[in-house]
């Protein structure tokens, strides 16, 4: 017991140092940057590139990683590398149809926009496949191995990146290149490591296997963070663009909560998957730690803000402090209801059930949006702010319910498929 609760313990904390340190080397990239290249121009371009490979992850995630981690967290051996080999395939494809609409739209827009989509085409499948092994190690139980990957991504690309600024190349293209290729290298020791390369031909068996789990993971993908981030994004038309600064300072002192909350799903969600065994009083057991763990957490990180004297405020966060203190308990607020929904959400993705999150983020998007509009227009980004955390504390309830009810029908199909599984071990003739 003792034992099993240590490598418990060893696999979360990988989790949370792979998730920190990917979190740390996607900022410091966006510092380097900034402060290499010749204008804002420039620099907005080489952000441009990187929320393209943002989306082409999301897409990825939702068609790929997540997949992976609910319904082959319980394989092993051949038939584990099966689906690595087909789920590494697809994302390979959906690298290089991104990589070619990337190609296209760089070479139609011109300019240092489209140098920097142009050089982030030949990468993009290499970088997708990277972060599919890291779903892949995550479903395996090796988060060590996601961290070696992650790190291996973070040493080169600053290595490859200062090599070329000292070599004189300050072209936004070469910057976005040389961190193409560093992810590039990462994807081909992650996929050394998994021993399984990507089958191209295997990805339409994925897809056609995935397709219901893909359609939902997609749909509420778009649903969840558009409707937030088209929220913000509305703020600046109807309020100013000072009320959106102040809602991305906020995020950016909760950031650590994300990180968490992050590292929180990539553990949770293989561990409960391949635990496909569990009766109902475990399942409510292991969703109330969760959520009560990153409900403390929270929960202190927020106050410990709001009680922060100013100086060590500017000291730690600079420009993002002043505008953050103006949102900050509602948004805090937010994080924690968010946080505290954490464990009804992977306990509902730990059985594949990616239809029940997709129907309560069907009916939260279109509330939310509404919240946020009519809330922004009442009192700007404090409006918008209190919408968002209004909505989420709404939901915790429907959240939790959910769960239940469907832990419960769960633990009841898997008692009565039981005496049928004795039944058939107990035909068999030793002899």
């Amino acid at each position: 017991m003792a034992r099993g609760l240590s490598a418990l313990a060893k696999r979360a904390s990988w989790n949370v140092i792979d998730q920190g340190m990917s979190a740390l080397a996607n900022m410091l990239l966006m510092v380097v940057v900034a402060r290499a290249v010749n204008d804002e121009g420039a620099f907005g371009a080489f952000a441009i590139a990187f929320v393209v490979y943002g989306v082409g992850v999301a897409v990825a995630k939702a068609m790929v990683g997540q997949p992976l981690q609910m319904k082959y967290s319980d394989t092993t051996g051949e038939d584990f590398r099966r689906a690595v080999r087909n789920s590494q395939g697809t994302a390979a494809l959906i690298g290089i149809l991104g990589g070619l609409t990337s190609a296209g739209a760089g070479l139609a827009i011109g300019g240092s926009v489209g140098a920097a989509l142009i050089a982030l085409a030949p990468c993009l499948p290499a970088l997708l496949m990277q972060d599919s092994c890291r779903m892949a190690f995550f479903a395996n139980g090796r988060a060590d191995y996601a961290a070696l990957i992650d790190f291996v991504r973070m040493v080169l690309q600053f290595a490859f990146l200062f090599l070329a600024i000292f070599a004189g190349y300050q072209n936004v293209g070469i910057l976005t290149l040389t961190w193409g290729v560093a992810g590039a290298i990462s994807a081909g020791v992650g996929l050394y490591l998994l021993r399984a390369a990507p089958r191209m031909r295997g990805a339409m068996v994925w897809v056609r296997e995935q397709r219901e789990l893909n359609g939902y993971l997609m749909a509420e993908y778009l649903l969840g963070l558009g409707a937030a981030q088209f929220g913000i994004l509305l703020v600046a038309p109807l309020a100013s663009e000072a009320d959106v600064g102040a809602l991305r300072a906020a995020q950016t002192v909760l950031g650590p909560l994300n990180i968490l909350g992050t590292a929180a799903f990539a553990f949770a969600i293989p561990e409960l998957a391949r635990r496909s065994h569990l009766g109902f009083k475990a399942r409510m057991q292991a969703m109330v730690a969760v959520s009560g763990f990153m409900g403390i957490i929270s929960t202190v990180w927020v106050v410990g803000l709001l009680l922060l004297p100013d100086a060590v405020g500017d000291a730690l966060f600079r420009a993002s402090w002043r505008g953050a203190q103006e949102v900050l308990l509602p948004m805090g607020l937010n994080s924690i209801a968010s946080c505290l929904g954490v464990g009804a959400a992977v306990s509902l993705y730990g059985m594949a059930l990616a239809n029940k999150t997709f129907r309560l983020n069907m009916f939260r998007a279109p509330i939310l949006l509404g919240l946020m509009v009519w809330g922004t227009l009442e009192a700007g980004a404090t409006g918008a702010a209190w919408a968002l955390a209004c909505v989420e504390t709404l939901f915790l309830p429907f959240w939790a319910i959910t769960a239940v009810r469907s832990s419960r029908e769960h633990a009841e199909r898997m008692a009565a498929r039981k005496p049928e599984d004795d039944l058939i071990d107990e035909s068999v003739d030793p002899t």
